[in-house]
């Protein structure tokens, strides 16, 4: 099989040609259809994770993916051959850019009949991430006032709706050219980063930082007393920078079927939309990575087998 490989950090990936993965206990093989980037990824490649997560290389990169079950390993009974998931791949395992990849039994889901496997596959670490932050840490409800950073991001893009659904007030920051882009998502309020100031701000209940740095330290000032700033595992934080009167909490990100499930029932019922806004070719991924990379990308970007 094809697979795009890290081979030395900070150079480019390279297309090798690399044998068939066995699946072991509780693993599905799967034919990639599609694969998304992340942010992880092009900072996975170019080593600006060495302190944090540093694989042995070669490795292939890629969180999420969406395509069709052809193996199964001992002990896994809910899968079979022939069977159309999307899911997250682990960490510890190399990833899903590539023709064929190993997931996971307990990180995949369905595909919704008539979902595309580039929408499926868009949802993984980014739908999950922007669910598990406004769901079940801050448990959003209905009234709310939320202030989503980078709106127009893959998690922004996805918080801005879930938000919405949940019944919330939400504002976001992003560039004038998305300002339309995140409107239609949901966000009753949009702020443009280039021309004004967000700490300006205040009341809100909810803050979701994907930007850490200054973002997060600017944004602890906009919060209302007995309010929640939730942040990423992947944003940097200064863990001294805190008020008494509101909650700070990292989100660790466990992508399961379960939580996977319920964003590809969301979006089959027609509740919840997947930006997927730019498709690039396999044999051209790299230029998908330049792209998360430039920090302009609009929704999600995929990669198309």
């Amino acid at each position: 099989m094809r697979a795009w490989r890290v081979h030395e950090y900070g150079k480019a990936l390279q297309l090798d040609e690399c044998a068939l993965p066995e699946p072991g206990p509780g693993e599905a093989r799967v034919r990639v259809a599609a694969a998304s980037i992340n942010p992880i990824d092009w900072k996975l490649a170019a080593g600006l994770l060495k302190g944090v997560f540093a694989p042995e290389l070669p490795r292939v990169p890629g969180r999420d993916c969406a395509g069709t079950v052809e193996a199964v390993g001992p002990g896994v009974t809910q899968w079979a051959p022939g069977d159309e998931i999307a899911g997250v791949a682990d960490m510890a395992r190399d990833g899903t850019h590539a023709e064929y990849c190993l997931l996971p039994a307990a990180q995949v889901a369905r595909r919704p009949a008539g979902l595309p496997p580039a929408d499926a596959a868009a949802l993984g670490v980014s739908g999950v991430s922007a669910y598990i932050a406004l769901v079940e840490v801050a448990k959003v409800t209905s009234g709310v006032r939320v202030l989503v950073h980078a709106g127009a991001g893959g998690v922004g893009s996805f918080a801005i709706q879930i938000g919405r659904q949940l019944g919330a007030e939400v504002t976001t920051t992003c560039s004038a050219a998305n300002a339309e882009f995140c409107r239609s998502l949901g966000a009753r309020h949009v702020i443009d980063y280039a021309t004004e100031d967000f700490a300006r701000q205040r009341g809100f209940d909810v803050v979701l930082d994907t930007l850490g740095g200054a973002v997060h330290e600017r944004s602890l000032v906009v919060l209302k007393p007995g309010g929640t700033l939730v942040w990423l595992a992947a944003a940097p934080f200064d863990a001294a920078l805190t008020r008494d009167d509101v909650r700070v909490v990292r989100a660790e990100i466990r992508c399961t079927a379960e939580r996977v499930a319920t964003l590809l029932d969301w979006v089959a019922r027609g509740t919840l939309r997947v930006p997927v806004e730019t498709r690039i070719a396999f044999a051209d991924a790299p230029r998908a990575y330049a792209l998360s990379r430039s920090g302009h990308a609009r929704g999600k970007i995929v990669v198309v087998l």
